[in-house]
C-alpha cells in the first residue's frame, strides 16, 4: 500500500461504497491495491468509523499476520463491485454475487453476541473476542449490507468521467451530481469535452 498515511479515496459517501473505492485507479490497467494487508484493512475500518479506535489499536498489536482475512475483504469489495456495475448497466446482479455477500453478512451477524448495556436499551451488540482478527472485514461486511437494503438504487451513482470506476452516493439536491469529485474527474472531463468541441 501507499506509504501515504490516508491513502483512501473518501467520495462515496458510505463505508460500503469507500469499500468498493479502495482499488484505485480502477478500471485501468494497473489498478493500486489499498487493501494489500490486514493492516490496511484495520485502518480502512477505522477511518471509515467502522470500528472504533480501541479496537483498531488492538488489532494492531495483534501483528502482521491476516493475509487471508484481506484476501477475504478483496473478495468481498469485488462481490459488491460487480453488483454495482450490474445496477449501472440495468442489469440483474449475478446471484453468485449475492450469495457471496449473503454468506459474509451471515457470518458478521454471527460474529457478535448480546451484552447486558446500562444505556439506552437493555443490551448491546459486542464483537466475539475469539474472531477478534476477523472484525474488520465483518463490520465491512454489515456496512455492505446497510447499503443494500437501506439505500435507494437511483442514489447509488457511478463517476461520470470514462476513465473512472468511482461509486458514491448521490446527496445532491435534485440528484444531478456527475463525478466522484468536481475538483478531479469533473474538471478534467471539463477540459475534455471542451477541447473535443473546439477541435
Amino acid at each position: 500500500m501507499s506509504g501515504r498515511a490516508n491513502p483512501f479515496e473518501w467520495s462515496g459517501g458510505h463505508p460500503a461504497l469507500d469499500l468498493v473505492n479502495t482499488l484505485d485507479e480502477r478500471p485501468s490497467t494497473a489498478p493500486i491495491e489499498n487493501l494489500a494487508t490486514h493492516r490496511d484493512l484495520t485502518r480502512f475500518a477505522a477511518l471509515a468509523g467502522l470500528i472504533d479506535n480501541r479496537t483498531a489499536a488492538r488489532l494492531r498489536q495483534l501483528g502482521s499476520s491476516g493475509s487471508h482475512i484481506a484476501k477475504r475483504a478483496r473478495k468481498l469489495r469485488e462481490h459488491l463491485h460487480d453488483v454495482l456495475a450490474a445496477a449501472h448497466a440495468r442489469r440483474p446482479a449475478r446471484q453468485s454475487d449475492l450469495d457471496a455477500l449473503s454468506a459474509a453478512i451471515q457470518a458478521a451477524h454471527a460474529a457478535r453476541t448480546l451484552v447486558a448495556s446500562p444505556s439506552p436499551g437493555l443490551a448491546d451488540r459486542r464483537w466475539s473476542p475469539a474472531l477478534a482478527r476477523e472484525i474488520p472485514l465483518h463490520a465491512c461486511a454489515l456496512a455492505i449490507e446497510r447499503l443494500l437494503v437501506d439505500e435507494e438504487r437511483k442514489r447509488i451513482r457511478k463517476c461520470g468521467a470514462f476513465d473512472c470506476d468511482v461509486y458514491y452516493l448521490d446527496t445532491s439536491k435534485g440528484q444531478r451530481r456527475q463525478w466522484c469529485s468536481m475538483i478531479g474527474c469533473g474538471n478534467r472531463e471539463k477540459q475534455r469535452r471542451w477541447r473535443c468541441a473546439t477541435h
